[in-house]
């Protein structure tokens, strides 16, 4: 028995000695730098800050700091050229996609760098029309456009990610993407404005602020787009109050195509080992969980759902393939 127990305890020890446990990210006294590759005060630099202080929480010692790049290519390029370290990381969610495919950047998020981890899973927008919209949900909205080809004007960022969730919209709640007009109009101040005024038809905005114009009588909200989880019961309970039911998700309108997941990545430099890029993920997916980074989030109406390695690749294949068929339909994709 006592021999049989010496080989065991040898065997154990071996195992031990040949599989090590996993390291932490970073050491005591790293300093790692967030590239954001966008001015400070707007959605990727919000996220970086909650993501940052929470790190900052579950890696005590390890300093965070976040860098922001008014010009995007520039933070691009800068994730880009890093040392492959761990001490550079960066933020990109879909609209860094279809800037490759339309050549507005020349660094490929998903063959340039490396995703190590999701941030979030991004939020529902309200899809907000004037005070005196002859329509007032989805269906309603689908009718007006087949019988008004064209002369619903739609408000977003033409070339850019809003551009492309509204003809993915109009696509799936009328089957034709070119029944409306899209218009440039891309902050949400001047969305806001230009619908209130009658100036443009259609456009997206925050939760937020869809609730505070509606309340004043300046828009009628037809629905929200967002995530597939953005049903009215799992954005009430985000937002911390009932939604009305004109708030209600394009699946719960009856038009399951009537969504847009894009999420919020984590990026790294290429060249680092599977096992950095593991234990960077495992830290990123345990300051998910810290309070003030879900308070942060919920906020902002964006949905928190922590992904491992393999999960996080997955979600960026996902939407690296939808972007590559949707901006190929459209026309406007050069790679």
């Amino acid at each position: 028995m006592k021999k049989f127990l010496a080989i065991l305890l040898s065997a154990i020890l071996c195992l031990s000695l040949a599989v090590p446990a996993m390291a932490d990210a970073w050491k005591s006294g790293d300093t790692v730098t967030f590239v954001v590759p966008a001015k400070a005060g707007g959605g990727s630099d919000l996220y970086t800050r909650y993501l940052t202080q929470a790190l900052s929480e579950v890696c005590p010692g390890t300093n965070f700091i976040v860098t922001n790049y008014e010009t995007g290519e520039v933070g691009m390029e800068t994730l880009k050229n890093a040392k492959a370290d761990g001490l550079t990381l960066g933020v990109a969610h879909g609209g860094a996609i279809i800037q490759w495919f339309t050549a507005m950047t020349n660094v490929n998020i998903k063959d340039d760098l490396q995703v190590v981890g999701v941030c979030n899973l991004g939020g529902p927008q309200a899809i907000i029309a004037g005070p005196n919209a002859p329509y007032h949900n989805y269906a309603e909205l689908a009718e007006y456009l087949k019988a008004n080809p064209g002369q619903v004007l739609i408000g977003c960022s033409l070339g850019g990610t809003t551009q492309m969730i509204f003809t993915s919209f109009v696509n799936a709640i009328a089957g034709d993407a070119n029944l409306a007009t899209y218009v440039q109009c891309a902050s949400e101040a001047d969305k806001l404005t230009n619908v209130a005024s009658g100036s443009i038809d259609i456009a997206n905005c925050s939760i937020p602020n869809a609730l505070s114009y509606e309340a004043d009588g300046r828009l009628t909200i037809l629905g929200t787009i967002g995530p597939k989880v953005s049903t009215l019961p799992a954005m009430s309970e985000l937002l911390g109050q009932e939604l009305p039911a004109q708030y209600a998700s394009g699946p719960e309108q009856g038009v399951e195509s009537a969504t847009w997941d894009s999420c919020y990545y984590i990026l790294a430099p290429k060249g680092m080992t599977d096992e950095q890029y593991t234990a960077i993920n495992e830290a990123i997916m345990k300051a998910c969980g810290v309070q003030s980074f879900i308070e942060g989030n919920n906020a902002m109406a964006t949905f928190v759902s922590p992904l491992n390695w393999a999960e996080s690749k997955a979600a960026m294949e996902n939407e690296w393939s939808f972007l590559d068929n949707l901006v190929g339909e459209l026309g406007l994709k050069v790679r």
